[in-house]
């Protein structure tokens, strides 16, 4: 089970998840990357832990959690955000910090 509501993730631990992640202005209007601009997904158990729990990066506009990713993390609440940055030095957190719910599983 893997669920996204209002940029919320919900996930069973070792499950695989697919989220895409559109770019859009403050207009709505979608923005066009570059190849060399880089969108980066970023878990921690708080936004002040200075542990990185997981960080991906997301590649087509789509972030993609594998099995073995979670399956060795503790069930439980963790937040995570998406980072723009591009080429030419650019940043913007496009996801600004929000849950990530890491629920337990029966058959593993």
């Amino acid at each position: 089970m893997f669920s996204v509501h209002d940029n919320n993730i919900a996930m069973i631990r070792g499950d695989s998840g697919i989220f895409k992640i559109d770019v859009t202005d403050v207009a709505g209007n979608a923005v066009a990357l570059d190849d060399n601009d880089v969108l980066t997904f970023t878990l921690r158990r708080a936004t002040r832990s200075p542990t990185i729990v997981l960080q991906k990066t997301i590649t087509d506009g789509t972030l993609t959690i594998n099995p073995s990713d979670t399956q060795d993390m503790p069930f439980g609440s963790y937040v995570y955000d998406v980072e723009l940055k591009r080429a030419d030095g650019y940043v913007d957190t496009v996801i600004p910090p929000h849950e990530f719910l890491l629920m337990e599983e029966v058959t593993y």
